[in-house]
């Protein structure tokens, strides 16, 4: 099994070529948000790799779709084969009528892949929309015991701690194209470890962030973040001077493909303080303010407050057979 961490979150953000994916350990949680993965030659499923004897993870208790594009949404065939569906979904739901319509095109085209995610994310994912006891934006949610005694000397549950928000608009006309309105509807997630807080945008574009900008209590949210995910890609057609100096990242991350078109990586470079990365292929270390999954493979952060987190990056070839070896396993 993969090495676990002392640190009260976990994030992994994987290398999925154009698309995206992450995991997260979240106090006692498993939380995923999107679920993009590897075609083709280099074929390669995070949610089978997180599932796998190595990682042991058998459940997913908090699954977030920031939007239902394929890259968001292509490793939902595995979460079927598995039997991974979560215990909590969040989505955008006004999207469904888009969906549909991309379902049919797909049905008309023979783009099996699509339709076959496309059904589960409009089916049976349904039954996982209901109201939860105990919400993830509750810190009890993820709480930890291991961790309590040293966040309240009496043992007691803290009144903070890891807390999952994610903001939106409903408006399923923003856009001239499905593919725009699509985007635009992407829920914007804030992921926040005791004021340590993580902020990933799905691919929302002008007219979406123009919502969220008014949005007063979304902009309190993510203002002063360590890590942005940056919205669609780090392309520039989501780039928003004021907001991302809003959100004062130390540290932006894209999670792009080989051939990104049109990155704003210098306009989000200019807005980053930069921290330390180290680099577990080699041991090396350096200042970073923008890293990608394109040039840097998998991201991993750690974090328990915003005193106390790392950044690695690791270029393996996760579909490799070198998963399999010790050495590996202790560098996952």
């Amino acid at each position: 099994m993969a090495k676990k961490t002392n640190h009260v979150l976990d994030i992994r953000v994987w290398d999925v070529e154009h698309g995206s994916a992450a995991y997260m350990s979240a106090g006692n949680r498993d939380v995923v948000i999107d679920c993009g993965a590897n075609t083709g030659e280099n074929e390669w499923s995070p949610l089978r790799w997180i599932n796998d004897s190595r990682f042991g993870v058998n459940k997913i208790d908090y699954l977030i779709i920031s939007h239902p594009h394929h890259d968001h949404i292509e490793d939902l065939d595995v979460m079927e084969e598995l039997g991974l569906a979560p215990s909590i979904l969040q989505r955008p739901k006004s999207a469904t009528e888009l969906v549909e319509e991309g379902l049919e095109e797909a049905r008309e085209n023979n783009h099996e892949d699509y339709i076959e995610d496309a059904e589960y994310y409009l089916n049976t994912l349904d039954e996982y929309d209901g109201d939860v006891e105990t919400p993830p934006s509750d810190p009890s949610w993820a709480i930890d015991e291991r961790t309590v005694g040293r966040t309240r000397a009496d043992g007691g549950i803290p009144s903070d701690g890891v807390t999952f928000h994610n903001f939106g608009t409903s408006d399923a006309s923003l856009g001239s194209s499905r593919f725009k309105k699509l985007n635009n509807l992407s829920k914007v997630s804030v992921v926040n470890s005791y004021g340590f807080q993580y902020v990933t945008m799905g691919d929302i574009m002008s007219q979406g962030i123009d919502e969220l900008k008014d949005n007063s209590t979304a902009m309190a949210a993510i203002e002063d973040s360590e890590v942005l995910v940056a919205p669609h890609h780090g392309r520039d057609s989501s780039y928003d001077e004021d907001l991302v100096d809003h959100i004062n990242p130390d540290l932006v991350v894209f999670s792009d493909e080989g051939d990104p078109q049109n990155p704003a990586t210098e306009e989000y470079r200019s807005h980053a303080s930069g921290v330390e990365v180290k680099h577990e292929d080699t041991g090396n270390t350096d200042i970073r303010y923008v890293i990608t999954t394109r040039n840097d493979g998998r991201i991993r952060i750690k974090a328990s407050n915003p005193d106390d987190w790392e950044v690695s990056v690791s270029g393996r070839d996760y579909s490799s057979r070198k998963a399999s070896t010790k050495r590996y396993e202790r560098m996952t």
